[in-house]
């Protein structure tokens, strides 16, 4: 039997009934319920043991063994073999992703095809041009668009913004901030605890995180904008050094579910999802604005400068930073249909 040297640590201690050929032990520290879970971990998870026959199995820990900023160190230095990556947290780090989480750019209601996208546009430009020391990259998908939430009135122009103390991811910060409201940089995680205890009025989150971190009985309002504010996004990465020494086959098994399979399968997911939770929230007692097209313009251009900045950082690497940007709208508008 063959383990990971993380996984064999935890065997040793009694955290696992070791049978498969290859464990490989997954920081959790999202519950089950939650919406990334639930649209695209677990089923990578059950996919993996498919695939490979039941020779990889994916052990989540029992609890978080490091907080959500520090997932991408966290892997690199062995404490887990695998985990999720919230982008937003590892902004200086890996700009890759980033390209999702450009505020207003994108026409795009749907996660599956934000999600194609984004996989491809990384596959094709970024895997090279930029390497990530100790991390192996096997999936990365976009959760459906964020909007805010709050509960002290209702938004139904940018001008209600102002402030209100509103919980964003830090990638988040600057089109929030351009709204007026007051940026209190916090992970979605603790949303729930800062929202009923009063620490912030509201939160930027996707529509299936209203559910997903149990806020549709403690909002009061909801505002919500075409396509979103912008897309979080995620990904899942390995140790590089447990994935070098993994099994060519184990490594196909894995590779097989991931990459565009699984931005695919999370995307759908997602989108099934929000129009599932979007169902529940004026039940729920959410009052429901969209914010006006002429708002969200104005808002547009008040922060065309982060994505100013972003092409000065894609140029840094060797890219062509208009190129990026128009092959992933043409591989966003194709994965749409």
């Amino acid at each position: 039997m063959k383990k990971t040297a993380t996984a064999m640590a935890l065997v040793l201690a009694g955290g696992l009934a070791a049978s498969a050929e290859t464990t490989l032990v997954f920081n959790r520290y999202l519950p089950d319920q939650n919406e990334i879970m639930r649209a695209g971990v677990l089923p990578w998870a059950k996919a993996v043991e498919e695939a490979s026959n039941g020779g990889v199995v994916i052990d989540f820990t029992a609890s978080s063994l490091a907080p959500p900023p520090v997932q991408l160190d966290m892997i690199r230095s062995g404490i887990a073999d695998v985990a999720i990556n919230l982008s937003s947290f590892t902004a200086k780090q890996w700009l890759a992703p980033l390209i999702g989480e450009l505020p207003l750019q994108f026409d795009a209601a749907s996660s599956e095809a934000f999600s194609v996208a984004l996989w491809r546009t990384y596959d094709r430009f970024f895997r090279e041009a930029e390497k990530l020391d100790g991390v192996h990259v096997v999936a990365l998908w976009a959760l459906t668009g964020n909007h805010v939430w709050n509960n002290k009135r209702s938004m139904e122009k940018l001008a209600d913004a102002k402030g209100l103390k509103i919980r964003v991811n830090p990638n988040g910060a600057a089109v929030t901030d351009a709204m007026g409201a007051v940026v209190v940089s916090r992970p979605a995680i603790e949303s729930f605890e800062i929202i009923t205890r009063g620490v912030v009025d509201g939160t930027v989150l996707p529509i299936t995180s209203v559910q997903g971190l149990r806020l549709l009985e403690e909002l009061k309002y909801g505002t919500l904008f075409a396509d979103g504010l912008y897309r979080s996004t995620v990904s899942i990465i390995v140790n590089d050094t447990v994935w070098n020494a993994m099994p060519e086959a184990d490594r196909m098994a894995i590779e097989k579910v991931s990459g565009e399979h699984l931005a695919r399968l999370a995307g759908s997911n997602f989108d099934a999802a929000e129009a599932e939770v979007r169902a529940l929230l004026e039940p729920s007692g959410i009052a429901v604005t969209e914010m006006p097209a002429d708002e969200i313009e104005t808002l547009a251009e008040a922060v065309a400068g982060e994505t100013d900045a972003w092409a000065a950082r894609v140029k840094d690497l060797g890219l062509d930073p208009d190129e990026v940007l128009a092959y992933f709208r043409q591989q966003l508008a194709d994965a749409g249909n």
